[in-house]
């Protein structure tokens, strides 16, 4: 017998449209299924319609925008007859101001996912959030060498290494005595490190520093993924990180200089990383205590070093 083959869009435009018609037959379906919808915008969690909050945030006003006449009656005998007339008697009145209303909404909501198209838009071409993956293979992970440089700056305590490629300095600091654990978007190179038992975890670097509570890091070590954004979030960046270490906390900078970039390196990523001497400027006009320390290289050949007030 032949396969048969299902068109999923069709399915779901087919499912839509008599849903569609199911509302139109049965005003009170209608009312219910608005209700369901504004309970669960009441107590979804965030993310829980994606991944973009101001997706979310959309999603939330088309479906608070709609003004509903259909009131509930309730189900007691008696009122439930009175209030299910006077909801008769003003329908007309009450659906001709709605109706109105309703319009009006619906500009406004329009109006708002077009401005946060071009939105987007503009934060793509100016580069803001882009992702360049896709162009270019992530900067290398501080060497052994490097990584033993880092363990003796950082010393004990808890830290964090964003990002943290195979885990390299994360062993470093394990082997100083210290309790670490990495971070990095690319699950494959972080197995190797896996495989040896590092504490190594998949996520998006940024994400997880924000997400840090206030003082509950001792170090944090900020590689490999730094080099990649723009100045304006790397500025955000140190006040973050600052703020995640405890009292006497130290944050180590372990980046490549830009100007020793390859020609194709310099120009797909212009604008983007900065110098271990700016992130020592940066550091120290938040006011953190600044150093530069050599490092064994071969990428990485100074190490900034700023430790809290």
């Amino acid at each position: 017998m032949p396969e048969k083959s299902f068109d999923i869009n069709r399915i779901r435009a087919e499912i839509e449209a008599d849903a569609e018609t199911r509302r139109r037959q049965d005003p009170e379906l209608a009312r219910l299924e608005r209700d369901i919808e504004r309970a669960w915008i009441d107590v979804a969690p965030p993310g829980a319609a994606g991944d973009d909050p101001g997706e979310l945030l959309l999603d939330r006003a088309d479906r608070l925008a709609l003004i509903d006449v259909d009131a509930p009656i309730g189900e007691r005998r008696g009122v439930r007859e009175v209030k299910g007339a006077i909801r008769k008697a003003t329908y007309w009145y009450l659906r001709y101001v709605t109706d109105q209303m309703n319009a009006f909404s619906g500009v406004l909501t329009r109006l708002l996912r077009r401005m946060n198209e071009r939105l987007d838009h503009v934060e793509h071409v100016v580069g803001i959030y882009r992702d360049d993956r896709e162009l270019l293979d992530p900067p290398d992970a501080p060497s052994p060498a490097t990584s033993a440089a880092i363990a003796r700056e950082v010393g004990s305590g808890r830290t964090v290494v964003l990002s943290c490629g195979d885990g390299e300095v994360v062993a470093a600091l394990d082997e100083a005595g210290g309790s670490a654990y990495g971070v990095d978007r690319d699950a494959v190179a972080l197995l190797p490190g896996v495989e040896r038992g590092l504490d190594l975890r998949t996520g998006d670097p940024r994400t997880h520093l924000v997400e840090l509570e206030t003082g509950s890091v001792d170090g944090l070590v900020l590689a490999g993924f730094v080099e990649t954004l723009p100045v304006a979030m790397l500025v955000d960046l140190i006040d973050i990180s600052l703020d995640r270490l405890a009292v006497g906390g130290r944050v180590v900078v372990a980046v490549a200089d830009p100007g020793n970039r390859s020609p194709i390196e310099a120009e797909l990523r212009q604008g983007r990383g900065i110098s271990p001497e700016t992130w020592a400027h940066l550091l120290e006009r938040r006011g953190a205590a600044v150093s530069l320390v050599d490092s064994p290289g071969p990428r990485v050949t100074r190490l900034v070093i700023a430790t809290t007030p």
